[in-house]
């Protein structure tokens, strides 16, 4: 797992020209035939020797070497815990970061100036955090999914808390109305202690999106006891017992996950050229445009379509990013650098500014190429 920390560490390392690091994504799963029997080795082999092949001889060679090796040694020791596995290396400076994350990861190399972060900057927007309560109307357990994995908070209902009623006979049921009022009651209150602790859970571990589970009456009652801006954020009501294992509620979750980041994509790249297309300039498409953007600290939100990735310039001193690549920066007038994706040397800075990165794939890629490729939304 990779905190929002420790994506700003990764993204505030300075590059420094002439001076590359190995970054590596590679394909673990043991589910897939093609890793196991630690294939994966053969599959990272393959990765730097084909890297290896388009550097000349030389001081460069020598430090992609240390790099390399130091990276066959770790990949030789690794024990598969889940499906990817990211390493950033720089032996010079003594600098070796890895994670595993339990999505899936296509396995690629970059020797570059900065560390390749792209792909774990659309890991993380692909896989949001979601909320999901599972309650009926006596229980209730609380989860948190992100990144492929799933945690229960079974911290959240302090003993005690939550009555359970135990109703008698079916016979006693009928018989006995204030039996069932005080049921309700019952019910009533712990729903709504469910959903207190709901907001509760969401201040401390930051989601946006929620998911409801459980019997329907359970999950229409909470999502009405929940507060306003609370009850706009439940993407999805799932019909599930509320013994469900986690991995039936990761599943149900993942699944949701998906079809909501797709349905999302849609709203947001016809609201990016609509709102492009206006007087009042709340947006902007196109590489040029957004970047200009970029440069005056406007992006509240950057769009791109799924591979666009053209290359340019930076700036040495100010860190200008240009489509073209001048003999000197516009701005400052010093050097500048070539930059191999403006992409993510954009959404890079987008997260560290506060802003939100989207990738958009399929036919939503298709009809923002049209517009360009990339866009944003703008501060003000």
């Amino acid at each position: 797992m990779i905190s929002k920390a420790e994506l700003g560490t990764l993204i505030g390392r300075e590059g420094k020209p002439g001076h590359p690091v190995l970054s590596v994504y590679l394909d673990v799963d043991q589910s897939r035939e093609v890793n196991l029997n630690r294939k994966f080795e053969v599959s990272l082999g393959n990765l730097l020797r084909e890297l290896e092949q388009g550097l000349g001889d030389g001081f460069e060679r020598e430090e992609f070497a240390a790099d390399a090796e130091r990276m066959r040694r770790f990949v030789s020791d690794y024990r598969p815990g889940a499906r990817s596995l990211v390493i950033f290396c720089d032996a010079l400076e003594d600098f070796f970061w890895h994670r595993e994350l339990n999505v899936p990861l296509r396995s690629e190399a970059r020797w570059s100036e900065t560390l390749y972060l792209r792909p774990l900057l659309e890991t993380l927007d692909e896989f949001e955090r979601y909320g999901v309560i599972l309650a009926d109307r006596a229980q209730a357990r609380l989860f948190t999914v992100y990144l492929g994995e799933i945690e229960e908070h079974g911290e959240s209902f302090a003993p005690g808390e939550v009555k359970i009623v135990k109703a008698p006979g079916r016979d006693h049921i009928r018989s006995d109305m204030r039996f069932q009022h005080k049921a309700d009651q019952y019910a009533h209150r712990h729903l709504k202690r469910v959903a207190e602790l709901t907001v509760e859970l969401a201040d401390r571990h930051a989601f946006d999106r929620l998911v409801l589970a459980g019997p329907v009456e359970a999950t229409s009652q909470l999502q009405h006891l929940l507060p306003k801006q609370w009850q706009s954020r439940v993407v999805a009501s799932l019909n599930l017992p509320v013994e469900a294992d986690q991995q039936m509620v990761l599943a149900a979750t993942l699944r949701i996950g998906k079809e909501a980041e797709r349905n999302g994509e849609i709203r947001l790249v016809e609201e990016l050229i609509s709102d492009a297309a206006r007087a009042e300039q709340r947006a902007v498409t196109g590489l040029d445009a957004t970047l200009r953007a970029l440069r005056l600290g406007r992006i509240r939100q950057l769009v791109y379509a799924d591979r666009f990735a053209p290359s340019g310039s930076r700036c040495i001193n100010c860190a200008t990013l240009f489509e073209e690549k001048p003999a000197s920066c516009a701005y400052c007038d010093a050097a500048v650098w070539p930059v191999d994706d403006l992409v993510e040397q954009a959404a890079q800075r987008v997260v560290v500014s506060g802003g939100k990165v989207e990738q958009v794939r399929g036919a939503m890629a298709e009809r923002l190429g049209v517009a360009g490729g990339i866009g944003a939304f703008l501060k003000f």
